[in-house]
């Protein structure tokens, strides 16, 4: 992506993640809503489990452009999601990213990890993005974790 396609979503032009989102589309598919945010289960499950939650109330890249109070509902989604993916799955770690390098807009990558996986003990994104195993779940699989997950956030 050139800087200036970056620049133009950074500053909220054909943003990706402004709202209104799809609730399904070739990336994801939601989970749930909650305070200020929106619980998304990533379709490639590489990482199984791998989530985003992606700020809903408008259009920001870091967390310096919240007011204090929206950013601890922020946090709060956060929590809650996580909880909800570690009680759910039951991973042996997880990591949790805020970047906005690729889309710049405010959202967290909640990544559970398993010693099995493909980058035990490093980052994920040490691999380019096109080197990246996708991994498809069973549709009935993906339904049944989103339906936990679903139950887990209270949905």
């Amino acid at each position: 992506m050139e800087f200036t396609q970056w620049r133009a979503m950074r500053d909220g032009l054909r943003c990706p993640f402004d709202g209104p989102r799809a609730a399904s589309n070739e990336e994801w598919d939601i989970v749930g809503s909650l305070s200020v945010s929106s619980l998304y289960l990533g379709v490639n499950q590489c990482y199984r489990g791998h989530c985003l939650l992606i700020l809903d109330r408008r259009h920001a890249t870091r967390p310096d452009e919240l007011p204090k109070n929206e950013w601890l509902q922020f946090c709060e989604d956060l929590h809650t999601a996580e909880s909800a993916i570690v009680g759910t799955l039951n991973p042996d770690h997880i990591n949790l990213a805020t970047l906005g390098n690729v889309v710049p807009h405010l959202h967290w990558h909640i990544i559970p990890r398993y010693r099995d996986d493909p980058r035990w003990g490093a980052p994920i994104w040490l691999t380019e993005v096109d080197e990246m195993p996708v991994v498809r779940m069973a549709p009935i699989e993906r339904s049944r974790l989103l339906k936990a997950l679903r139950d887990a956030i209270g949905q």
